[in-house]
Order: structure tokens, then sequence, then C-alpha cells
């Protein structure tokens, strides 16, 4: 059952259990009202009957007229109340007393009672006449009740009328209303369809009505659209940029697996190749392994980071940190030499593995493509809110045309297409400094050399101390 249907239902039935209870309502109230007014006639009427007339019942004058509308029918019984004499206008016929009814008469009470009299419905009201304490006799007023009850009839009849007029008014109205209510949440419904249906994120509900409750759940809706685009839309670069990954990373492992494969290939050969020409074989074997060891350890690296969450922010020593990294670049390249220009203290706000990880990558590519007599020059350097290291070298730099595409992964210049790289050194390195919170940028003149620049968030000299302290408590 739909909402719109079980809406309709509700409201409905709510409505017509209203319209019967004010049925209900109006028709006891009338029915009591119409009663009592009667009753107050027959006794007034009875009050001016015994002003005028004597006690006894041999006494009693009938009046040629009534006080009120209708026609009132008298009569007089003894104490036995038996008929002694009426008013013409009941033509013989006897207004009945009831034995509860005479009993409580001849006790001194008055009473109503409401009975036919050939076939037409009367209240009857039976006052004793007493004389000197003793009830004497019986008189009795009578009016028809035909037209109150007939008003009750059309009274019930055009309740019931109306009510059902108004339940059936009702059912429609409800019907439209709860559909132009409902029609946004209609509209969800085709727009949640159709984007299943065509993979379409960027469909919204239209909604120009208020701003209800369904005015925020179409927005809330149209907001969670917008989030669900924005990451599909990451995912599906994901995806692309893992497929890019996976066929660049299979292009680069093939190479060396084809060398070993081809100089294995030679080691079979019978008669055996000279020995000269082993030893050159072997040695080529073991230079294409360490290449494929490098590129698994920057493909690990780089998928690591990739899932690495950002870092958080600690405050990191510059100074020894750069110390260290020219004493483990001089364990393993004696021939790479470098010279450092910074402060006795700066202290930034970073991870020390990441940031020892990209000084390592730039300071080793700025030792790869410059010559022995070249100039390699570290600097460190700070402004009120950042400090900036710098790595400069003389090397062969960057052609205009490749300075776009530097930082992207596998990409290497023509320049450097002779180097021992891959292409993924410079990736890892603007990767690690973005999670850290920082920038990294390049400025190089093709012939003369390239400066690579990272900037990180510098703690300033008086916030030193809290901040220090801070950091250190929660680590």
């Amino acid at each position: 059952m739909s909402i719109r249907l079980r809406l309709t239902l509700l409201y409905s039935l709510i409505l017509a259990a209203t319209l019967t209870v004010f049925s209900v309502v109006v028709l006891v109230v009338v029915k009591h009202s119409t009663r009592d007014m009667l009753q107050d006639t027959l006794a007034n009427e009875m009050s001016r009957l015994i002003d005028n007339a004597a006690n006894a019942p041999n006494y009693v004058q009938w009046p040629t007229d009534t006080l009120s509308s209708g026609e009132t029918y008298w009569q007089a019984c003894d104490r036995s109340g038996h008929m002694i004499d009426q008013t013409s206008n009941l033509q013989g016929n006897i207004l009945p007393l009831s034995t509860p009814s005479l009993e409580l008469v001849q006790a001194g009470q008055p009473v109503y009672e409401t009975t036919y009299v050939e076939d037409l419905p009367m209240m009857i009201y039976s006052q004793p006449m007493v004389d000197r304490g003793r009830v004497t006799g019986i008189l009795q007023v009578a009016r028809s009740t035909a037209d109150q009850e007939q008003g009750l009839i059309v009274l019930e009849t055009t309740l019931i009328v109306g009510s059902l007029a108004m339940f059936a008014l009702a059912v429609g109205s409800g019907w439209v209303l709860s559909g132009a209510a409902l029609r946004p949440v209609d509209q969800l419904t085709r727009t949640a369809g159709l984007i299943r249906a065509e993979r379409n994120f960027e469909r919204r509900v239209e909604y120009r009505g208020p701003p209800d409750e369904i005015g925020k759940l179409a927005t809330t809706f149209n907001a969670m659209l917008a989030a669900l685009q924005e990451a599909y839309q990451q995912v599906t670069d994901a995806l692309q940029t893992q497929r890019h990954f996976v066929a660049d990373a299979s292009h680069e492992l093939r190479t060396p697996l084809t060398t070993m494969r081809g100089n294995l290939a030679l080691l079979q050969r019978d008669p055996p190749i000279s020995a000269a020409d082993r030893q050159e074989v072997l040695n080529d074997i073991v230079d294409e392994n360490q290449r494929m060891i490098r590129l698994v350890h920057d493909l690990l690296t780089l998928a690591r980071t990739d899932s690495t969450p950002h870092a958080d922010p600690a405050p990191v020593t510059v100074p020894p940190l750069i110390r260290e990294v020219e004493r483990q670049l001089n364990g393993w390249n004696r021939e790479c030499d470098f010279r450092i220009t910074m402060p006795e203290s700066v202290t930034v706000l970073g991870d020390r593995d990441m940031l020892k990880q990209v000084l390592i990558i730039l300071l080793d590519n700025a030792c790869k493509f410059t010559p022995p007599d070249g100039d390699i020059h570290l600097r460190v350097s700070c402004d009120a809110t950042h400090a900036r290291i710098q790595v400069t070298d003389t090397g062969i730099g960057i052609a205009p045309r490749d300075l776009p595409h530097i930082f992207q992964r596998f990409y290497r210049s023509d320049l450097a297409r002779n180097g021992a790289g891959y292409g993924l050194g410079l990736s890892i390195a603007e990767v690690l400094v973005k999670k850290q919170g920082g920038t990294i940028s390049v400025t190089s003149t093709e012939g003369l050399g390239s400066t690579f620049t990272v900037s990180l968030p510098l703690i300033k000299a008086h916030e030193d101390a809290p901040l220090l302290t801070h950091l250190e408590s929660a680590l």
C-alpha cells in the first residue's frame, strides 16, 4: 500500500470518526432539548389550569385555547386512574396511565410518560390533585410528539447525508493533497531510478516548494548526489590512475626481465661463450637485477604512500635531519658532494621520516644529473610562516616542455632517459610533501640546472615552547 493511499485513508478515517461523534452528540442534544422543551410546555399548561380551577375534578373548567402552538389534550381521572372527564379533541380516546406511573402519582409525585394513543405518539404529564394532604384525583395534559420525532428524523437524515458527502469530499481532497505533497518524493524515486539506470550522478531533483520537511529531503538528496558524484569521480580517477600505473609498472618490469632472459639464454649456449663474454653477461644480469630491486622498492614505497593517510603534524628539527641525510648519501655515493646553508635552529611541522625521504630523493637526483665539476647547494630559509628547503644544482636542467610533467609517475624527460631511474622519485616526493601539508615546486633552465623548493609550516619562535609541549604530550 502506497504512502499516498495510507495518508488518504488515515485522514478519511479520522474525519469519519469525528463526523460520527459529532452527529451522535448533535442528535442526543437535540433530542433531549426537544423533550425538555415539551415537558416544560406541558408543565406550564398544567400550572395554568390548576391556577384557574378548583382542586376537585368536578370543578375543572377546560381551557378553550392553549398556551402554545400545537393541539393540547386534557383528561381528568379519579384517584384510581379512571377517566372522569376529557376535552373533546380526544374524541373518546383515553390517555393511558401505566401502573408504575399511577403508583407514583398516587404517592403525590407528578409523572411524564411517553406512549401511543391510536398510533399517535404522545407525551403525557400526570399531576396529582391534592385536597387536605390527600390525593383526590389526577389531571393529565398531553401533546403529540410526532412533529418532534419527524424533526429528529430529518436532522438524522441530514447529518448522515452531510457526513457521507463530507467523507467523500475528504477522500478526494486527501488524495489530491497527499499527491501534491508527495510529488517531490515521486521525483526523488524517479531520479534515483534514472541514476541507477544511467549511472549519471549529475542529475538533481528539481524542487520549487516551501522549505518544509519535503524540501529538506530534496535538498539533502541533492547534497547526497553531489557527494556521490564526487566520490564516483574520485573512484573513476583512481581506477584510471591504477590502470595507468599497472600498465607503466608492467612495461618497466618487462624491460629488465627481457634483458635478463636474453643474457641467461647466452649463458645456456652450447658451445659456451668465452669467459670474458660470460663475465660481461653476468654483470649485465646483476645490473638488471639491481634495477628491478630499485623499481620494486619504489613501487612499494609509492603504494604505501598512496594508502597512508595525512601525516599527523609533529615538530621536526631540520639541521640534524639534514646532517643525517648527508652522512647517509656519502655512505652510498662518495662522489656526491653538496654545500649546505642553513640556520642553526629551524623547526617545522611535518613527518621526520617523510621529510628525510624527500631530501634523499632530491639530493640523489641532483647527484645523478650534475657533472662531477658541478655544484649542488642545499639551502634552508624562513619567512614569517614557512620554512623553505631548496636543492639547487648546475646539472643538465629540464626542458620547458617537460616541466609540467616531471611529477607524473614514470615520466622521464629526454635528457634523463639515459639515467638509471624510472620516473617515480619525484612522484613519491610530491605525495610525501603534500601529506605533510607542504608544497613542492621546481624552476629550471635547460643546460644550466634546476632548483627544487619544499615549503613546510614553520613553528614560530614565540610559539615553540607551548607547541612543543603539546605535541610531546600527545606523542
